[in-house]
């Protein structure tokens, strides 16, 4: 099944436009009946479109493809504004990720010898792991900030403390929450972990739609710092120019779940 699977939606990307069910058929060299039944249920599930004309490539293929480029885009783009932004702090952890299907998924990061180990025995905050406490992470702030829903429900019922700075009560976290929205920047010190502080700036796409975000992590207080901030702020708008200029304009829409036209 799978390689029919393949076979049909290989056959329809390498068509120059539409492709009728006759063709598909001609193509792939299955049974018409086969043919039908299996791209209409490519159709349901967005991995092809149908129209009078024929069947195309669908939403969902579209939507992959534009995460992976990307992803592809932050592990060519982040990396010298990493190694610049770990050489101003003297070597703390600097750091990117992707939010991606309401995580942030870690790809690059660079670091000063001292923090070898610490970076070795250490497990990111996920929000499968964390839950409401995410927003307590600079990271995990950013992306609630940008979630109207989530962040509305992390306010309305605080969050369980990691240690004994953290900022647990609706208020406290309603504030913390707006401040990342309206200036794309998060800071925690040891609200996550006893001596531990972190900044981070949220990666903005050409609609201002958060799509990554970029940090610094460690156990001084440079993050605190204004130049600090500032320079994380000029990291993430120089990342997100120059991912704009290797991925499609406008960004491609994640599948719409709507009912498909039917072949």
């Amino acid at each position: 099944m799978v390689g029919r699977v393949v076979a049909i939606t290989d056959a329809v990307a390498a068509a120059s436009g539409a492709m009728s069910l006759a063709a598909l058929t001609r193509e792939t060299g299955l049974p018409k009946a086969t043919v039908r039944r299996i791209a209409k249920d490519l159709v349901r599930h967005n991995v092809l479109e149908f129209d009078p004309r024929g069947y195309r490539l669908g939403t969902r293929l579209a939507y992959y493809g534009f995460r992976a480029v990307i992803e592809e885009g932050l592990s060519v783009v982040a990396p010298p504004h990493l190694r610049d932004l770990s050489l101003r702090t003297h070597g703390e952890v600097s750091w990117c990720g992707e939010f991606f299907q309401g995580e942030v998924v870690f790809r690059q990061l660079v670091f000063g010898h001292e923090y070898r180990e610490a970076v070795k025995e250490s497990v990111w905050p996920t929000n499968s792991r964390l839950g409401a406490s995410i927003a307590l992470t600079a990271a995990g702030r950013l992306q609630t900030a940008f979630d109207a829903e989530l962040s509305e429900r992390i306010i309305r019922t605080g969050c369980e403390p990691l240690t004994r700075h953290s900022a647990t009560s609706p208020r406290e976290l309603r504030l913390l929450i707006e401040q990342a929205r309206a200036t794309g920047l998060a800071y925690e010190r040891e609200q996550v972990s006893p001596g531990w502080s972190c900044v981070a700036a949220a990666i903005l796409d050409a609609d201002e739609q958060p799509v990554g975000v970029i940090g610094i992590t460690g156990r001084s207080s440079a993050a605190a710092q204004r130049s600090t901030q500032r320079a994380l702020i000029a990291a993430a708008d120089a990342i997100g120019r120059e991912m704009r200029s290797i991925t499609p304009v406008p960004a491609i829409p994640t599948p719409s779940g709507h009912p498909p036209a039917r072949p």
